[in-house]
């Protein structure tokens, strides 16, 4: 289980309730709770949502793992807070019919009287959410880093594996051939043949090394995909594997949204 460290920042204030640990959701029995929004409370704090201390040097790392399998809002988010392991999210508490509901979304998009939907699970005095929805505009908001299910992730990372190598090859290729052409004649040393060796051998062995790069890289984000399935799950959307927040933002786009739409919360 992730732990989510909260930090005190001088910028804002602690929530009601709010504690100095907050547990991440592990996602077991999460059921789905209807009603309106009361009493909205939201408090803009940062807190260690991945990363213990042991992590700290990768995470330059995983800012670039990010951005390959075209995770814009977690490049953006770690790139910027690589040195300090923490992340900007809003913390929100409410009442829902009553019953109080705290929790982490990366961005709230929501507002006092909003009927939503959330999967929660009961935290002992209070109902912890995972994510909320709100049907009425199909918006919703989750814990941060998710937003697939296992088969998009999956896809989408071997979609960007073989665009971003199919873009260093023909990248290293013209520049070859720019060299070739304009700055040094290298006809004496190299003919077609060896050309069409030295392109095979970039393909042999780059493709494999970023394979298996890609792979490693995306299997970091594993524990917020299986959140995501859960909560989906929980929600009663079909093919929970298969969903993309990502993909269905940018179709559903309306032009009117907010810059955070479609990267700290989505449409689904």
């Amino acid at each position: 289980m992730l732990p989510a460290t909260i930090h005190r920042s001088p910028e804002v204030g602690w929530g009601a309730g709010m504690t100095d640990f907050l547990p991440h959701p592990n996602a077991e029995g999460l059921v789905k709770l209807s009603g309106t929004i009361r009493n909205l409370k939201v408090t803009r704090n940062r807190a260690c949502f991945v990363f213990t201390e042991s992590d700290q040097t990768k995470m330059g790392v995983i800012a670039i793992a990010s951005a390959m399998v075209d995770m814009g809002g977690q490049a953006m988010s770690t790139a910027a807070n690589a040195s300090a392991m923490e992340e900007e999210a809003d913390f929100l508490e409410f009442e829902l019919d009553g019953k109080p509901v705290k929790g982490w979304v990366w961005w709230n998009p929501f507002k006092e009287g909003d009927e939503v939907e959330v999967a929660v699970e009961w935290r002992g005095e209070h109902y912890e959410f995972c994510a909320v929805a709100r049907p009425e505009d199909k918006i919703v908001a989750l814990y941060p880093h998710c937003s697939r299910g296992s088969a998009s992730h999956w896809r989408n990372a071997w979609k960007w594996w073989i665009s971003g190598t199919s873009l260093a090859l023909f990248f290293c290729g013209g520049l070859m051939e720019i060299w070739g052409r304009f700055i040094y004649d290298w006809s004496p040393f190299f003919n077609e043949k060896m050309g069409s060796i030295m392109v095979l051998g970039f393909v042999g062995f780059f493709y494999p090394v970023f394979a298996l790069m890609t792979c490693s890289l995306a299997r970091k984000w594993m524990p917020f995909v299986r959140l995501s399935e859960k909560v989906f799950r929980a929600f009663g959307w079909e093919k929970p594997a298969s969903v993309d927040l990502v993909k269905r933002s940018k179709e559903g786009r309306k032009g009117d949204e907010k810059p955070e739409y479609g990267v700290f919360y989505f449409r689904y």
